[in-house]
């Protein structure tokens, strides 16, 4: 304690002798005292107590701080400076000082920010919270920029909503963070400027996305300062350059550029005529495309409608759309190729069939798909050969399709078969036809009576379509080949049904076959059962009442009809092709005429060779019947 009253006595009395000189100082000038400060491990506990003598403040120390201090000063120090002499032996040993009114308390450093730091003080030492509001930019990007100018025990709380930051450190840390921001913000405030561009010719909703672009590429966007952003004014058809002044001399001369007379920008209309193609199919695929593609307003878009009395197509776009536009249609409005079908709808009794089979020996009585080809080949006789140059594509069989005609005409001609329908269709290349072939059947579908006895019926009859329906979609293939698609739907009335009342069937088939030009698909598996009922007798007497069935009988005959459909898929790639199909096909129905002559002479010649064998046979077992009947004593 007495070395501490020496130490104390020896600062003032050094003080005393110092401050004369100060004391002539101008009037203007703040009167600061000089004190000659000599410390050798002096405990720091003494140090505090020293210093709150001399800047007589009372200093609470709550826990002892240990360690001593060691201050060698060659000249005097500035009495006021003795705190910050104290604050920087604390900061070593993890603590500071906080006032606290009219005293001051000693604190650890990282907690010192919760003990009620006085806001905005004017001390010159000790911590204190500022709000630093930050004008032009972001709040968030200059506190990270600042952060690192905080002393350890310093913190820092930004609010986004005033743009401004809490700093809660010593006097001299926030000096410079107030100093950094200040110089931030005047250089973004020097290099910013803003400049409108009326534009003459362009519109400034296009140009400006150009713009970006262009200043995007020739000025480094990675530096902040040099950060460029172009709007666009429709209303006034300007531009705006958000950049340093230097960039945008940059940027004016490019806009000039961008700004001439451009005649290709106007919209105009135009009709677009086509030659192979539906417009209103065109129009959907034009449609598709054209929403994919992307235009900086929705009225630089094209526009395109169909004028069916011409089958053209309405355009309005600028030129360099419609050119486009017209490039599209090329592609789309090509002549398509056709498949020309030829159908034979068939009705082919499985009975008279088989009974064919047996009176010939053939083995196509069955009547399934390979029996009708069976049915002819079986006959060993000479293939079909077509005359020379009546193909019309090599890689094409014909001769298999002359066959099953002149065998299916076989059948007719012996009442095996019966044509319903031979229709032909030209088919547009991936299409769907459509083939009906029927009757339309009147049926009740409610029945009202009336309140009195005398009251008519009233029935509700609704008109039914009973009869086949064919659809029909091609697709060429490669290698010459046609994809058929078919969907087969049967529709009849079931035998017995009360007029009127009547009850249908209704039976479906839906395939696909892969075919060779020329070549024959057959769809089967369409049966029906039909009972015939006759009734035979006596003339006259068998139509007798009650007695009538004692001179004649019924009978009831069962037939089952297969109905086949035959289709066969001629290739027409243009329209210079129909012609020559036609007098190819005319050619091949001679050819099948022929065939079917040759047909009949040889099942002639076949039947007239089994009746021969049959009467040789029937001989030779008369003969061995007779030597049987013969005794041994007629010899």
């Amino acid at each position: 304690m007495k070395f501490f009253n020496v130490l104390l006595a020896g600062i003032v009395i050094s003080s005393s002798l110092t401050c004369k000189p100060l004391i002539a100082a101008s009037k203007h000038e703040t009167k600061r005292e000089r004190v000659n400060l000599k410390l050798q491990n002096i405990k720091i506990e003494d140090f505090i107590k020293m210093v709150g003598k001399v800047v007589d403040k009372n200093i609470l120390l709550s826990q002892p701080i240990p360690g001593t201090v060691n201050f060698i000063s060659s000249s005097p120090v500035y009495k006021d400076e003795l705190m910050d002499i104290l604050l920087a032996v604390l900061s070593k040993k993890g603590f500071t000082i906080v006032q606290k009114g009219s005293f001051y308390t000693v604190e650890r450093a990282n907690t010192a920010v919760k003990r009620n730091l006085p806001i905005g003080s004017k001390g010159k030492n000790l911590m204190k919270t500022e709000f630093l509001k930050v004008e032009n930019e972001n709040v968030d990007i200059i506190a990270a920029k600042v952060r690192q100018f905080l002393s350890e025990g310093g913190k820092l709380l930004t609010i986004k909503e005033i743009n401004t930051m809490i700093v809660s450190d010593y006097p001299a840390n926030i000096g410079i963070i107030q100093k950094v921001i200040k110089k931030i913000e005047s250089q973004s405030e020097i290099n910013k400027d803003v400049k409108f561009i009326t534009l003459k010719n362009a519109k400034a909703s296009r140009i400006s996305a150009q713009l970006q672009k262009i200043g995007q590429s020739l000025i480094n966007q990675k530096v902040v300062t040099n950060k460029v952003e172009v709007l666009s004014d429709d209303a006034s058809n300007s531009i705006i350059i958000l950049a340093s002044k230097e960039n945008i001399k940059t940027l004016e001369p490019i806009v000039k550029r961008l700004d001439a007379k451009d005649t290709s920008a106007t919209q105009r209309l135009t009709i677009l005529p086509l030659e192979n193609s539906e417009a209103k199919n065109v129009v959907t695929s034009l449609q598709t495309i054209l929403d994919k593609k992307k235009y900086t307003k929705e009225t630089d878009k094209p526009m395109v409608s169909v004028y069916e009395e011409l089958n053209a197509i309405v355009v309005s776009a600028t030129e360099a759309d419609i050119e486009d536009i017209k490039g599209m249609i090329s592609i789309l409005d090509v002549e398509k190729p056709q498949v020309f079908v030829k159908a034979r709808i068939i009705e082919i009794s499985d009975t008279i069939g088989e009974q064919l089979g047996m009176k010939y020996g053939l083995a196509g009585g069955a009547l399934t798909s390979s029996g009708l080809f069976s049915f002819a080949a079986n006959l060993g006789g000479p293939s079909v050969v077509l005359p020379q140059g009546l193909n019309l594509d090599t890689s094409a069989k014909f001769d298999q399709g002359i066959v099953l005609g002149a065998t299916i005409d076989f059948l007719s001609g012996n009442g095996a078969a019966h044509s319903l329908s031979e229709p032909t269709l030209l088919c547009v290349n991936n299409q769907e036809s459509t083939i009906y072939v029927g009757q339309t059947q009147s049926i009740v579908t409610s029945t009202v009576q009336g309140n009195q006895s005398t009251d008519l019926a009233r029935n509700t009859v609704s008109r039914e379509d009973i009869g086949l329906t064919l659809k029909i979609k091609p697709r060429l293939s490669s290698g010459n080949k046609v994809t058929l698609i078919t969907t087969t739907k049967l529709e009849d009335v079931i035998p017995g049904s009360t007029p009127g009342y009547v009850n249908t069937s209704k039976r479906e088939v839906v395939t696909t076959a892969i075919v060779q030009n020329g070549e024959s698909v057959i769809i089967g598996g369409l049966i029906s059962d039909k009972e015939r009922t006759s009734n035979t007798g006596i003339p006259l007497l068998k139509d007798i009442p009650y007695l009538g069935f004692l001179f004649g009988y019924t009978e009831t005959h069962h037939e089952e009809i297969n109905l086949v459909i035959i289709l066969t898929p001629y290739i027409v790639r243009n329209n210079e092709d129909l012609p020559k199909v036609r007098k190819f096909m005319n050619k091949l129905d001679e050819i099948q005429r022929d065939y079917e002559l040759l047909l009949g002479r040889k099942l002639d010649e076949r039947l007239e060779k089994m009746n021969k064998e049959k009467k040789e046979k029937s001989a030779t077992h008369e003969k061995v019947d007779a030597l049987e009947l013969l005794s041994p004593t007629d010899y």
